[in-house]
Parts: C-alpha cells; sequence; structure tokens
C-alpha cells in the first residue's frame, strides 16, 4: 500500500519522538526528529497535550503509525508493534506513514500543533493521537496484549502484573539511565566522537551492570544452552522494557565499535567486584564480562522483529555517520532503513 504526498509514504517500513526524557538532554542535546529550537518547549505541556482526541467526521478503520524509520525512539514502537503480531495479522492492522523529517509535509505538522515529531500513532474509530514512545508502548499493551496468544512480559513462565509494573517501570527510568549514558558515551548528545571519554564509558559500564544483574535475576543461569533466549524480565517474548532499550543499545554498539573501536557489553573500566565466597572459575569469569547483557544483546538482534527493521546497507549507514557525524541526520536529509 503507498500512495505520494509532499514529504510522505505510506509503506510497511519502520520508524521516532520527542521522548519524554527531553528535559534530562536540554543540556548537551537536540531531540530527535525535531527542530533545535524545540528543545526548549515546555515539557509538562508536551506531555498533556500527546494524548488527545482528534475530530475527524471519518476515523481511520485501523492503527495509523506515523513513523521514521532511522529513529530510536520510533523504533521503539515498531517492535511493540511486531512483538503484538499487529504487523503480521492477515489484513493487518496498522498503516504505516513514513515521515521525511528533513521535508515534514504540511498536513503533519498541522497534525502535531506545529512540532512535527515522530513517533504518533492514531488510533482507529475515536481518531486519538497518542505520541511519545513509552507512553504509546504502554497504551499499544493495554489494548491488544493477549495472554492466550504468547506473553510479552513474563517472569520465568508465565505473565504475571507484576512483571508488567516491573517492565514499565524500568522502560519509564531508561530515558534518563541507559540511554542517556549511552548517549553521553557516543559523543555527547546526538553527536558521535571519536576519543572516548573514560569516565563516561565507567559510567555507562556500571548502568550495564545493573542490568546484567536484573537479566540474571529473571532468568535461569543455563550456561549449556547457548541457544536459549534471554529478555530482561524472563519469559519467551521481549518485554515493554526490552523493546524501550534496544533500539539505543543497537546504535550505541554499532557507534561505539565504529568510531572508538570500543564493543558494548565488553567492559574495560568498571569490573564488577567479586562476592567474597567466589572462588570458582566460573564464578570469576561472570564477574570478568557481564556475560548476562551480551546475551541479552545477541537475542534481541536476533529476534524476528528486530531483524524485519533493521537497516539493509549498514556500510551505507556508516558513512552516514561518519559524513555527518550524527545519529540524527536524517532530520536534515532525506534518508531511510532501506537507502540509509
Amino acid at each position: 500500500m503507498m500512495f505520494n504526498k509532499r514529504g510522505v509514504v505510506v509503506m510497511l517500513s519502520s520508524s521516532s519522538d520527542l521522548s519524554s526524557s527531553v528535559s534530562s538532554f536540554q543540556n548537551d542535546a537536540k531531540s530527535l526528529g525535531d527542530d533545535d529550537d524545540d528543545i526548549d518547549i515546555d515539557v509538562d505541556a508536551a506531555a498533556a497535550s500527546s494524548s488527545r482526541r482528534r475530530s475527524e467526521k471519518h476515523p481511520h478503520e485501523k492503527i495509523v503509525f506515523y513513523t521514521h524509520s532511522l529513529c530510536p525512539y520510533a523504533h521503539r514502537v515498531r517492535l511493540c508493534l511486531d512483538e503484538l503480531h499487529l504487523l503480521r495479522e492477515e489484513g493487518g492492522k496498522v498503516d504505516i506513514v513514513d515521515i521525511d523529517l528533513s521535508n515534514k509535509p504540511k498536513f503533519y505538522i498541522d497534525m502535531t500543533n506545529g512540532r512535527g515529531v515522530v513517533p504518533l500513532i492514531e488510533f482507529p474509530e475515536t481518531g486519538e493521537l497518542v505520541s511519545e514512545s513509552l507512553r504509546i508502548n504502554e497504551r499499544l499493551w493495554e489494548e491488544h496484549y493477549s495472554d492466550d496468544s504468547f506473553s510479552l512480559t513474563s517472569s520465568s513462565s508465565s505473565s504475571s502484573p507484576s512483571s508488567y509494573e516491573d517492565a514499565k517501570r524500568f522502560a519509564n527510568a531508561c530515558d534518563q539511565k541507559f540511554v542517556s549514558l549511552g548517549l553521553q558515551a557516543i559523543g555527547g548528545g546526538w553527536s558521535f566522537d571519536t576519543t572516548r571519554n573514560e569516565r563516561t564509558l565507567e559510567r555507562f559500564e556500571r548502568e550495564i551492570w545493573e542490568i546484567d544483574a536484573l537479566i540474571e535475576k529473571h532468568n535461569d543461569d543455563d550456561n549449556s544452552n547457548n541457544k536459549r533466549k534471554v529478555f530482561l524480565f524472563g519469559g519467551k517474548r521481549a518485554s515493554l522494557a526490552d523493546v524501550a532499550i534496544y533500539p539505543f543499545a543497537e546504535r550505541f554498539n554499532l557507534a561505539l565499535q565504529h568510531f572508538q573501536g570500543y564493543t558494548l557489553g565488553n567492559v574495560e573500566y568498571y569490573h564488577h567486584p567479586s562476592p567474597p565466597s567466589s572462588s570458582s572459575s566460573s564464578s570469576s569469569k561472570h564477574h570478568q564480562q557481564p556475560r548476562h547483557f551480551q546475551k541479552w544483546l545477541k537475542t534481541m538482534q536476533t529476534q524476528p522483529s528486530s531483524l524485519r527493521c533493521a537497516v539493509k546497507n549498514q556500510d551505507a549507514l556508516l558513512k552516514a555517520w561518519s559524513r555527518t557525524k550524527r545519529l540524527d541526520y536524517f532530520d536534515y536529509e532525506t534518508a531511510d532503513y532501506i537507502n540509509p
């Protein structure tokens, strides 16, 4: 399905937003998918208007997902839609509208009250608009989760209200922790730096160790099964927490390797202290590297939902990053996950 407008293509592609973490990045970063001036917006007012009803005579019959396929915020929503099977059901329940953020169409600027940011979800029948990736994912979960078909958030083998609340709390905190520290590590804000900041990387590694402990707590420690998937809160499928941080982990890993020769998950600056009773070689090995985090990253990299919206030409993406020195370069020039 495809139609052309100025700056718009409707297609099955993927993924961007003014996240709720904009206030934490005001001093050193701009909001992805938006203009530099918008970093000074009233965050409370933006949050208040992020969920509103749009008066239309003929609302859509499907969910409409306004996105940009290179943005990590919109990537979150794309993963959630896929994990909820909303993109794979016969006939489809979602229309995807890819917005060119370097040439925003007038209808979209008007629809978003001049902000022009993605992601944005328009719900069917009511025409209700919901923005901000974490808010969107919570809403999608609440409306489309089916315990009979799969477990999106589960502790051990079955889902539970407590595990969902834990995943939601983690997701809502990750922009101020994992995402913020990762952005500082790659260069500070949305730009890239080829020089390592060891102090920043040490803080980032401390956060990775915290996530490693979380994964260990919620997953069986079965080293004999290398093919076993590992998710942040256990279970057989990704949770709201997994889809909240993976788009950034994917980009941080690629950028740090390319620009600084650093591999995400292979700690070099902060080594987790071994417990006093630790004497076995296996325990010692565990505390040298966050192997649970490493296994989680590999799990998410091979998830079908991740593979379906992965950049098709990684070399071209790296060239664009090297040329522009910005993670959000697509805010200023036309690009997408097929032609980055």
